[in-house]
C-alpha cells in the first residue's frame, strides 16, 4: 500500500497547530481578584471546576484538530490498494494523448493510413471519458507540439483541434513526446493519470537503442507525486513487411544555393529502394517552381536494398528564388517521394575588393589578379560586380550593399572598420575572405579579427617558406583535403588544376576551440557570433591550413593563409583560379540568406527598412498562414520566424505589386529520411520497454478499457477529512457555546 500527498507543500500549515495552543495560554492570564462579600455564595465547587478545566483542555484539541484536518484536506493525501479502494475510487483522470507525427504515419497501404487511425481512435476514446476528466494532445514530430495548450475540459474543442492536425510529415522523437507528456501531468490535479501512444508501431520512432533518452524519461516518471500509467498501441494493424515497397530521394545538394543568371547549377542525390522485386526500374523526375522538365527525366536501375546516384544540371535565366525538386512516382510512402531545395538566383553579386598593396602600375596591385579572374573587361554580363577601394576607404556605409568582401593582404584596419565588417558579417549576413600576405600585422589581426567574439577564432604563429626546392620539395595543396562540395570540383591533379599549383611562403596558424576559451574571452560568440567551429577545410602538402572556414549565425568568413597574387604562390596562373575564386565568392555568398534548414532552426532573411508584417503573406508547407514577426534594426528590418517544426516548403510573399523593394522569397525546411526504414518493433524490443520503462502495449480499445478502467486502486480521501472537519466544527460551537454560557473564572490553584 503506497500513501502520498498531491499537494505536500500544504503540509506546512501544520504550524498553525501552534495557534490555538497560544490562544488558550492567553486565557490564562492571571487577573488581580477583587474580594467581594457577596461572591463567597456563588465560588465554584470542586467537581465543577475539573470539569470546566476538562472542556477547555477538550476544547484545545478540537481547533488543533480541525486545524491538521484542514491542512491535510488541502495536502490532498491519497493511498493505492487498502480497504478503502473497496468502497471508493477516483473515476476522474487527466489523459494525454501522444500522435506520432512522422511521415512512416501516412502510409496508404491500408483504407486508411495510420495517422488517420489514430485521430479517429482518439475520438472514440473521447467518448468512454468523463466530464471531469482533463485531456491533452501532443503532435509527436521533431519536437512535441501541443495541440492543446493545456488540459482541457472541452471535448468539442479537441475534437475541432484533431481535425485540424496537419498530415504527417518529417520525423518524430517518441521518447521526447512523452518526457513532454510527463511534465504536463505533473501540473494537473486528478489522482488517474494517463499517457497514451498512438503510432505504426515503427521502430526508428521509438529509439529503443537510446536508454540514456528513455532514462530521461524513467527519471521524470520517479519525480511525478502520482503514479502515471503508460499505455501504447499499433494503430496501423497489421502489415506484411515482406510485400512493402518503397522508393525514396534523399535530401538534394546544390553546387551553389546562390548563382546568377545563366550560370550552370548541379543538382545532385540519392535514390533508394527496399521491396519485393530483385531490382527496379523506376523515372526520377525534375521540376522547377512546380512545373516538370521533361527533357530532364532519367530511368534509373537500382537494386532492392540498394541506392542509385542521380545528378542534374539546370541554369536558370530568371533572377529571384527558384525551389528545385527531384520527384518520384507514387507509392505507399508518399513521404519520402520527393525531396525541396530553395536556390537564389541574381543579376550579380557586388563583391568588394579591399587593395592591400595599392600600386599606380595596376598589375603591381594585390587584387589585379583577383579582379581580373571575377570581372573580365571583355565580358559585358559579369556573374560578378566588383568594387576596388584601398583600406582607408572602408566604411560600414560601403559594406550595406556589398554582397562579398575580400581583403587582399591588407596590413590593418581601425577598431572602427574592424567592428563594421564583424556586423558585416553577422548583422548583414555577408561573406568576407580574408587573403593573408607580408604586409599583415598579425598583433593587429589578433586583436581585432582572430578572436572568439570576432571574425574567426585563430592564432597566428609566424610566416613560413617551403625550404629545399632545389631537391624537389614542393608544396603544392593536398587533393585528399577537398572534401568541402563546392572545392570538390578541383580535385583532378592535372597539370594546371588547382592542385598543381605551388606555394613558397604561407602563415602557420592553430585553430582555436570556443567552447576551451575562457568565459571572458568568449564574448558573445554563443550569442549572435559564430555557430560552428573553424574548419580547415584545405591544406597543403605539408599538413598546413591553406582554407579555413567558418559558419556565422548569418555570415561566412574563409581565411587563406597565401595570398590572392603571385608574390607567394603561383596559383594565378592556374586556369582553375578562375572558378575557385567564383567558387568560393558564391559559397561565401551563401550564408547571407539562409534558404534551405533543417527542422526547428528559423527562417532569417533581410527586408527593406520600415516594412511590417501586415505588407506580407507568410505560408507553411501546408498552405496555411504561418506566425512571423519583422524587427526593424539601423540598417534595415529582418523577417524572422521561429516555427519551422513542419517539413516542406515556406513562401513569404507580399500582398502587392506597388512596392517594388518586396520580393517574393521561398525557404525549404528539410527532415531526416530515416523514417523511410518501415521495420516494425521487435518483441525483443518492445520487452524492454515494457520491463525497463513501464510501458503496457495494447492492440484494440476495448483491451485498454478493461486495463484501464478496472485499475482504480488509488483513492483520494479528502472528502472524508473535510466532512470530519465539519462535524468537529459543529462540536466545537456547542463546547465554546456551553463554556459562555456557563460563565466562570479562572481560580488560583488550592494550597496543598
Amino acid at each position: 500500500m503506497t500513501f502520498d500527498f498531491l499537494n505536500p507543500m500544504m503540509l506546512l500549515g501544520l504550524l498553525g497547530l501552534s495557534l490555538p495552543i497560544l490562544v488558550h495560554l492567553l486565557s490564562r492570564k492571571k487577573y488581580d481578584i477583587v474580594q467581594w462579600g457577596a461572591m463567597q455564595f456563588l465560588e465554584l465547587g470542586r467537581r465543577t471546576r475539573r470539569r470546566i478545566r476538562l472542556e477547555g483542555w477538550l476544547l484545545l484539541a478540537i481547533r488543533m484538530l480541525l486545524v491538521a484536518l484542514i491542512t491535510f484536506a488541502l495536502a490532498r493525501p491519497w493511498i493505492s490498494g487498502g480497504f478503502l479502494s473497496q468502497f471508493i475510487s477516483t473515476q476522474s483522470r487527466d489523459v494525454v494523448f501522444v500522435i506520432d507525427g512522422s511521415y512512416s504515419m501516412g502510409w496508404e497501404g491500408e483504407t486508411t493510413t495510420p495517422h488517420s487511425a489514430a485521430i479517429q481512435w482518439v475520438h472514440r476514446f473521447l467518448e468512454e471519458l468523463n466530464p471531469g476528466d482533463t485531456i491533452s494532445v501532443i503532435d509527436a514530430r521533431h519536437q512535441p507540439r501541443l495541440v492543446t495548450e493545456s488540459p482541457t475540459h472541452n471535448f468539442a474543442m479537441v475534437r475541432e483541434k484533431l481535425n485540424e492536425l496537419p498530415p504527417p510529415a518529417g520525423e518524430s522523437n517518441l521518447a521526447n513526446s512523452v518526457s513532454k507528456a510527463i511534465q504536463i501531468l505533473g501540473k494537473t490535479s486528478n489522482l488517474e493519470r494517463e499517457i497514451i501512444v498512438l503510432t505504426d508501431d515503427q521502430a526508428f520512432g521509438w529509439t529503443p537503442q537510446d536508454t540514456l533518452l528513455w532514462d530521461q524519461v524513467n527519471d521524470l516518471m520517479q519525480q511525478s507525486a502520482v503514479p502515471i500509467d503508460l499505455w501504447a498501441t499499433n494503430v496501423a494493424g497489421e502489415k506484411n513487411e515482406g510485400l512493402q515497397s518503397n522508393l525514396r530521394v534523399d535530401q538534394l545538394t546544390l553546387s551553389r544555393e546562390v548563382c546568377v543568371k545563366n550560370l550552370p547549377v548541379r543538382i545532385s542525390t540519392t535514390i533508394r529502394y527496399d521491396g519485393p522485386e530483385p531490382t527496379l526500374i523506376c523515372p526520377v523526375y525534375f521540376e522547377i517552381d512546380g512545373q516538370r522538365i521533361k527533357e530532364k527525366t532519367q530511368s534509373i536501375k537500382i537494386e532492392n536494398h540498394g541506392e542509385a546516384a542521380v545528378e542534374f544540371q539546370h541554369r536558370f535565366d530568371q533572377e529571384g528564388t527558384h525551389v528545385i525538386s527531384v520527384v518520384l512516382d507514387p507509392d505507399n510512402l508518399p513521404g519520402d517521394d520527393r525531396s525541396d531545395a530553395a536556390l537564389q538566383v541574381t543579376s550579380a553579386l557586388p563583391v568588394l575588393l579591399v587593395d592591400g598593396t595599392p600600386s599606380f602600375d595596376p598589375t603591381r596591385s594585390e587584387v589585379f589578379f583577383a579582379n581580373l579572374a571575377l570581372t573580365a573587361p571583355t565580358n559585358r554580363t559579369p556573374w560578378i560586380q566588383t568594387t576596388v577601394i584601398e583600406k582607408d576607404q572602408l566604411t560600414a556605409d560601403l559594406l550595406k550593399n556589398q554582397a562579398v568582401v575580400i581583403l587582399a593582404n591588407v596590413d590593418a584596419l581601425t577598431d572602427v572598420q574592424a567592428g563594421a565588417l564583424i556586423d558585416f558579417v553577422n548583422q548583414q549576413g555577408g561573406g568576407v575572405m580574408l587573403a593573408l600576405g607580408d604586409q599583415v600585422d598579425p598583433e593587429q589581426y589578433q586583436r581585432q579579427l582572430f578572436k572568439a567574439e570576432g571574425l574567426i577564432p585563430v592564432e597566428l604563429k609566424s610566416k613560413e617558406a617551403a625550404q629545399g626546392l632545389e631537391f624537389g620539395n614542393v608544396i603544392q595543396i593536398d587533393s585528399d583535403s577537398l572534401q568541402t562540395p563546392w572545392l570538390k570540383r578541383f580535385r583532378g591533379e592535372y597539370a594546371n588544376g588547382l592542385t598543381a599549383a605551388r606555394f613558397n611562403h604561407w602563415w602557420d596558424l592553430t585553430l582555436l576551440d570556443i567552447e576551451a576559451l575562457p568565459a571572458e574571452e568568449q564574448g558573445d560568440a554563443t550569442d549572435s557570433s559564430p555557430s560552428t567551429a573553424p574548419q580547415s577545410i584545405a591544406r597543403l602538402s605539408n599538413q598546413k591550413p591553406l582554407l579555413v572556414m567558418m559558419n556565422h549565425a548569418r555570415g561566412r568568413v574563409l581565411l587563406m593563409t597565401s595570398s590572392l597574387d603571385a608574390d607567394w604562390n603561383n596559383l594565378p596562373s592556374k586556369p582553375d583560379y578562375v572558378p575557385f575564386l567564383h567558387e568560393a565568392v558564391f559559397e561565401l555568398s551563401s550564408g547571407r540568406v539562409f534558404r534551405n534548414l533543417q527542422l526547428d532552426e528559423p527562417i532569417v532573411v533581410p527586408v527593406p527598412g520600415g516594412t511590417t508584417i501586415e505588407q506580407f503573406t507568410f505560408l507553411d508547407p501546408n498552405g496555411k498562414p504561418a506566425v512571423g514577426t519583422i524587427d526593424q534594426a539601423v540598417n534595415g528590418a529582418t523577417f524572422q520566424c521561429t516555427n519551422t517544426a513542419l517539413p516542406g516548403v515556406y513562401q513569404l510573399n507580399p500582398k502587392s505589386d506597388q512596392n517594388q523593394e518586396l520580393r517574393s522569397d521561398r525557404f525549404v525546411v528539410n527532415f531526416d529520411r530515416s523514417e523511410s526504414n518501415l521495420t516494425p518493433l521487435s518483441e525483443v524490443e518492445q520487452k524492454s520497454l515494457t520491463d525497463s520503462y513501464h510501458f503496457t502495449f495494447f492492440k484494440t480499445l476495448d483491451e485498454l478499457k478493461q486495463l484501464m478502467f478496472s485499475d482504480v486502486s488509488e483513492t483520494e480521501f479528502w472528502r472524508f477529512l473535510l466532512l470530519i472537519f465539519l462535524l468537529l466544527m459543529v462540536g466545537e460551537m456547542f463546547l465554546t457555546r456551553r463554556l459562555v454560557q456557563g460563565g466562570h473564572v479562572s481560580l488560583p490553584e488550592e494550597k496543598q
